[in-house]
Parts: C-alpha cells; structure tokens; sequence
C-alpha cells in the first residue's frame, strides 16, 4: 500500500507535527508521567471520595457559626461569673452568720450554766439553813443524783450532819456517791 493520496500524507504530517511539538513541550511527557503516577498510588481497596468544594461562602457561614458559639460561651462565662460572685457572698455571708450563732450558743451555754450554779448555790444555802434532821427528812425523798450535787456543794460540817440523820441505807448510798469522780 503505497501512501500516495495526498490528504492521507498531510494528516500524518500534521498530526506527528503535534506530537512532536507536546514531546518537545513536555505536555505529554508530564501530563502521562503524573497521571499514571497517580493511578499507581491509588488505593483501590476504597471509592475515590471527592473533597468538598470550599467556598467562600462556605467559609463565611462557618467562621459566622464560630463568631455565635464564642458569643454564647463569653456570654455563659459571664453568667457563671456572676453567679460564683454570687455564691461567694452568700457563703461568706453563712460563715458569719454561723459565726455568730457559735458565739449566741456558747453565751447560751453559759448563761444556763450560771443559772444552774445559781439554783445550784440557792439550794445548798437553803439546806444548809435548815436544822439537820428536817434537811435530811426532805433529801430522803429527793433523788440520790440530786441529794449528791447538793451535799457536795456544802461544806463538809453541814453535810455531815445531814446525812448522819438519815436512814442508814441512804446514807451509805450517798456516801458511796460522794466518793466517786465527778
């Protein structure tokens, strides 16, 4: 087969004319080299996802979603400030308070105990006035808790006499009181 027609033969040249200027430009050199590069490195195991497309729109929306979430956080930071403050006044303001109430108890405590010492004295120089037989008639229907605290408020003299005129059970319990620790 002879190349003779002469279309046929300007279409070769034309088209080697091509190829030789795309080698010379390194177009097909590259284009084949990068392409097939990629094709090689290709996981195959999984689809070919395509990245999202970013815009500036997109961009836009998002960085307006961050600017919001910052405005709510400053926003709850503010609002859990205030109520820390908050809560730090009214602790600060409960410790006083307890503060004062230790104080109020413990003036209570103490007004009682002298209201008790007085009842306390009152009785031991009500019993002490007494003639001995009339006191230990009277201590012999008292309790023996109370007929003790009294005795021991007294001088030693006075209480002797009271109890030596008690029954003589009575007396040894209240003695027998009288010896142990308070």
């Amino acid at each position: 087969m002879k190349w003779r027609n002469p279309l046929v033969i300007l279409l070769v040249l034309l088209a080697a004319g091509m190829l030789a200027k795309m080698v010379l430009s390194g177009v097909f050199i590259t284009s084949y080299f990068f392409s097939s590069e990629a094709f090689a490195k290709q996981d195959k195991s999984t689809p070919q996802v395509l990245a999202p497309v970013v815009t500036e729109e997109t961009l836009r929306k998002k960085e307006e979603a961050l600017r919001q979430k910052e405005k709510e956080i400053a926003k709850k930071e503010k609002e859990y400030l205030a109520l820390k403050e908050e809560t730090e006044a009214k602790m600060a303001e409960l410790n006083e308070l307890q503060l004062k109430l230790a104080r109020y108890a413990k003036k209570l405590a103490e007004r009682e105990k002298a209201l008790k010492d007085a009842r306390m004295a009152h009785l031991v120089s009500l019993y002490t006035a007494m003639e001995p037989d009339k006191a230990a008639a009277i201590m012999d229907k008292l309790k023996l808790e109370t007929v003790v605290k009294i005795l021991r408020n007294m001088k030693g003299k006075a209480a002797g006499r009271i109890v030596a005129m008690m029954k003589p059970e009575r007396g040894a319990k209240i003695s027998e009181e009288l010896s142990k620790e308070q």
